[in-house]
């Protein structure tokens, strides 16, 4: 039973682990490759053929961003965006790609916007529609102007993200150059290696330039992540003090069971420190096996855990014909053998700690008195 019990709350403990760091993990690559990249970069000096130069740097596109306000002039409804514009062709790169799609229209050249499927939805957007955009650039004799533009909608793209689809709207890089300007144009970095030595080398090509992480660009975000994560932490905390009250009060029967048979070998001559060891490697035996099936079935759970969700929906509609939203979230679960190793060393030690106290604690009862007492 104490076997089964260190198994059960260890795989719970592994399961829960691997979700949340699989969901947190896609949520922190969705901002790396479509909102802040790995790496923005400001710099008169540099161009993007020069960083990727550097070690460890994927690829790196030149990009400018400013908001605007667009009216669809059909509909008359209106929606500030942010619009972006990439001087590459960053539509082809494999990460961006991954977390975008062109659904339709083209991507290639465009004479207009690249709207989302959201934004087309809310303002009841259609193809080849002129929607009037309103922008802010530098003015001769003022600071900021405002500037009109009408531009055709030259296609619709969907993303994992829906807050960056929801203010996000992509045009060509020329188009937009030749309104607001390029003095506020930056480097979208994308890391394949060690983010320090990347930022530091670019700051010996350009101890000017000013390099912005992905961590620092979504600073507000990150840092609730960061607090998701402990907060995670510390629930799991609460079920590792489950699994210690269980585990003290199952080690305490355990060693209560085995008090007469301690006893007769304490009468035989053995010493209490041997008595103790025997029962101390026995329970110790017990917390192996049980970490050992516990983390096999574990990575069995974490492995299919997508198929058992497909399973347990299935079973829901078959019960109350509806579908659960359990299928419709990707759990990409995902745990290192470093945090694997961590909560198996945790439960050891308490294992070892509950059948030390244990020993110390039953065995400290004279052998005759014990003898007495037993029931045989």
């Amino acid at each position: 039973m104490i076997l089964v019990g260190i198994a059960i709350g260890l795989i719970a403990l592994l399961v829960i682990s691997a979700v949340m760091n699989g969901l947190q993990n896609a949520q922190m690559d969705q901002l790396k490759n479509l909102e802040s990249f790995d790496l923005i970069v400001v710099s008169d000096v540099l161009d993007p053929d020069e960083i990727e130069s550097v070690n460890d740097v994927g690829e790196a596109f030149r990009f400018i961003e400013t908001n605007a306000l667009i009216i669809d002039e059909t509909s008359e409804s209106s929606q500030s965006i942010r619009i972006r514009a990439f001087d590459g062709d960053i539509f082809e790169s494999p990460r961006f790609s991954k977390s975008l799609t062109v659904i339709s229209g083209s991507k290639d050249g465009m004479a207009g916007l690249l709207l989302s499927y959201t934004t087309r939805n809310r303002l009841g957007i259609k193809y080849s529609d002129s929607i009037k955009m309103t922008f802010l650039k530098r003015g001769k004799t003022a600071t900021i102007v405002p500037y009109s533009a009408h531009l055709p909608v030259s296609g619709f793209f969907s993303s994992k993200m829906s807050e960056f689809s929801s203010s996000t709207a992509f045009m060509d890089y020329s188009i937009l150059s030749g309104i607001i300007g390029t003095d506020e144009s930056k480097i979208a970095v994308y890391v394949s290696g060690n983010q320090k030595s990347v930022v530091q080398s670019i700051l010996s090509l350009d101890p000017n330039a000013k390099v912005i992480t992905w961590q620092e660009y979504n600073k507000a975000l990150y840092s609730a992540l960061m607090l998701e994560k402990t907060l995670m932490y510390v629930f799991l905390a609460f079920m590792f003090l489950i699994i210690c009250v269980n585990l003290k009060n199952s080690t305490r029967r355990l060693l209560s069971n085995k008090q007469k048979e301690g006893a007769m070998l304490r009468a035989l001559g053995c010493s209490r420190r041997s008595v103790n060891a025997i029962f101390l490697g026995q329970g110790l035996v017990i917390s192996v096996f049980g970490e050992i099936l516990g983390v096999i079935v574990g990575r069995i759970l974490i492995a299919n855990l997508q198929n058992i969700l497909k399973l347990v929906d299935n079973v829901v509609y078959a019960v109350s014909g509806s579908r659960t939203v359990l299928t419709q979230i990707p759990f990409n679960a995902s745990i290192g053998a470093v945090e694997t190793l961590a909560v198996c060393l945790f439960i050891f030690l308490l294992s070892l700690m509950f059948t030390f106290i244990g020993c110390r604690r039953i065995y400290k009862s004279e052998i005759m008195e014990v003898i007495l007492n037993a029931s045989y």
